[in-house]
């Protein structure tokens, strides 16, 4: 029954992730966000050859890695300046270390949703020591992009956690 819980549980993170994402911008009007979630699938070909696609995730077990992806589109006819997207890691999975990606974003996270830096800044007090931030205890990640995101122009913020 447990196993069956923790399946329940992980597409209710795929659907959570998705509707909590959030996109900021000087013209918040202009920017759309969508969230796919995949996972790897092996697919046999004709000639028998073996490869890996990615396919939308449906249903997702106890440690099953997922691809996120967040696409901020602008659908605006000027540029968009000063684009962040958060996401949160969904509930009932860990963040995949070194995993974050977003060409020409600034990359950080967050233990508690308010303070935010680069993982190798993040740290945690036990016991009255501090020590480095595990992957695992990412709650949020966000995308800082650099350059405005030009008109019908996309930025696109990934990473991959593992249900666990």
């Amino acid at each position: 029954m447990i196993k069956g819980i923790h399946k329940l549980l992980g597409l209710g993170a795929i659907i959570a992730c998705g509707m909590t994402s959030q996109a900021f911008a000087q013209d918040k009007a202009c920017i759309t966000l969508k969230s796919t979630a995949e996972t790897a699938k092996e697919i046999v070909g004709a000639d028998g050859k073996k490869t890996t696609q990615m396919v939308a995730a449906e249903k997702v077990v106890p440690g099953v890695e997922v691809l996120w992806t967040v696409t901020a589109s602008n659908t605006c006819q000027k540029p968009s300046d000063n684009v962040v997207i958060n996401n949160p890691v969904p509930a009932h999975m860990s963040y995949v270390s070194g995993s974050a990606t977003g060409a020409g974003a600034a990359i950080t996270f967050s233990l508690d949703g308010k303070t935010f830096a680069t993982a190798d800044a993040l740290t945690v007090t036990e016991n009255g020591a501090t020590r480095k931030a595990r992957a695992d205890e990412y709650k949020l990640i966000r995308w800082t992009f650099k350059a405005p995101v030009a008109p019908g122009g996309q930025a696109i913020a990934q990473f991959r956690a593992v249900l666990n």
